[in-house]
């Protein structure tokens, strides 16, 4: 009996223990699955939901959506941390937490005031002022002034060109069969006449006439469509000027080359002009040949000399020579000296050429230069008939055969350079090649025949000479 009791009063105790475990069991299993578990646990003056957890069968009520303020529970910060629960649709309430950024609200202004702008009041000039303009205005006078210079030079190089036609048209009509070109592009009425290369060059060409191929007349004025050059005329003033070429047959004349010309103008052509250097390196006063003191003589035969420059050719030249600027004849004419650095193998071409260079007047060739076109066309006539005596033709063309040898011999001499050149420029690649390979035999090999043709180059050459026994 006393067995019974015992194990009636052990069942109660026992299941009373295994509920109560059950309960802690399920409450910590609950609370693990709810995220929201943690706000129900608060003080006891809040008004919280009761929970029974004996029931198996009723499921645990969530809250969703829930936000706390801080109405809801009062606490201070310096006990708990202040708990705050967000609403799931405001994903972007982060940016408001004070916590979230440290120190942004210590950087920030703590007034919102926004800053005042001042705008000050600037006078406004509705009418400037022309000062303020002078640069402008100075490069609009500029322009100004050139664009009329332009115009009135280019009217008055043309009155010249047609003033010289106007003038001696008839007298290169009369010795020549063909005057100027058909599309010329400065001309009288439906006449031929000058062809406009600038604004201040003017060509016209002749030909059809005796003692001659043909003769190319260039006048060369001043530019006086450029407002620089007529500022620069002030201080160097030069004058217009009247170019005649003449082409000379190969058998009109015999060799010889003779120039007459002012002083500075001789001095300038001896060092120029490659025939005038090589054959007339002498010259001569003007009074020696019955010229003016202002005129230079270079000449190669003094035969032809006398010859050419007879009384009438004096005469003309003593009462024009301030608009004689040169003469020259040559048989030998290549044009300007050609520089040491630009040696070339090949002979220049030569030309039998008559060059006269005439200034013209103030009124652009008046009828002072006819009887100095008329002396040309003298010089043409006297030139074909000039014939040389045989021992100054002799002296000539030895004198000829000497430059041509003595050319010869500088382009040999041009050639075996250039020749060398290129031996030693063979001659690095090779090394270069040499040394660039890594076989040290190949490279010690050339080194031995390079030291034996260095030797062999420096041995001075011996003549063997047989001599016989008596």
């Amino acid at each position: 009996m006393r067995r019974n009791k015992m194990r009636q009063l052990l069942f109660p105790i026992v299941l009373l223990i295994c509920s109560t475990y059950v309960a802690k069991a399920y409450e910590d299993t609950t609370l693990e699955d709810d995220d929201f578990a943690e706000f129900e646990q608060f003080d006891s003056d809040d008004d919280a939901t009761v929970i029974d957890f004996n029931e198996d069968e009723k499921e645990l009520p969530v809250q969703k959506n829930i936000v706390l303020t801080k109405d809801d529970f009062d606490t201070s910060r310096d006990d708990e941390d202040e708990l705050i629960v967000e609403d799931e649709d405001n994903e972007f309430e982060h940016f408001q937490d004070p916590e979230e950024f440290e120190g942004f609200q210590e950087t920030t202004p703590q007034s919102s005031e926004q800053p005042k702008i001042t705008i000050s009041k600037v006078p406004i000039n509705a009418r400037p002022r022309l000062q303020a303009y002078w640069l402008e205005g100075i490069l609009c006078c500029g322009l100004a002034a050139y664009a009329l210079a332009y115009t009135i030079g280019r009217v008055k190089n043309s009155s010249i060109a047609l003033n010289f036609l106007k003038f001696h048209k008839p007298l290169l009509d009369d010795n020549f069969t063909l005057v100027g070109e058909a599309d010329a592009n400065v001309s009288i009425g439906n006449d031929r006449g000058w062809r406009r290369e600038a604004e201040h060059c003017f060509t016209m060409w002749c030909s059809g006439r005796v003692c001659c191929e043909g003769m190319l007349l260039t006048l060369k004025l001043i530019k006086r469509q450029d407002l620089v050059h007529i500022l620069l005329g002030f201080v160097r003033p030069s004058p217009d000027t009247l170019h005649i070429r003449v082409e000379l047959g190969k058998d009109d004349s015999d060799p010889f080359v003779l120039c007459v010309a002012q002083k500075k103008i001789a001095t300038r052509l001896a060092k120029e002009m490659q025939d005038l250097s090589v054959f007339c390196p002498e010259r001569r006063a003007g009074d020696k040949h019955s010229l003016p003191p202002s005129l230079s003589v270079l000449s190669e035969c003094a035969e032809a000399t006398g010859a050419l420059l007879d009384a009438r050719v004096c005469g003309a030249l003593a009462q024009y020579h301030k608009h004689v600027q040169y003469i020259h004849v040559s048989d030998r004419y290549c044009g300007p000296k050609q520089m040491e650095e630009t040696a070339t193998t090949k002979p220049p071409e030569t030309e039998r050429v008559m060059l006269v260079s005439l200034a013209l007047g103030p009124n652009g060739g008046g009828e002072e230069l006819r009887p100095l076109l008329q002396l040309v066309f003298y010089l043409l006539d006297k030139i074909k008939r000039l014939r040389l005596s045989k021992e100054a033709l002799a002296k000539c063309e030895k004198r000829r055969q000497k430059v041509a040898e003595a050319w010869m011999r500088g382009a040999h001499a041009a050639r075996q350079e250039q020749a060398a050149q290129r031996r030693e420029e063979k001659r690095k690649q090779e090394k270069e090649r040499i040394l660039a390979e890594d076989d040290p035999e190949k490279q010690r090999r050339w080194e031995l025949k390079e030291q034996k043709r260095q030797q062999k180059r420096k041995t001075p050459k011996m003549k063997q000479l047989k001599v016989k026994a008596l």
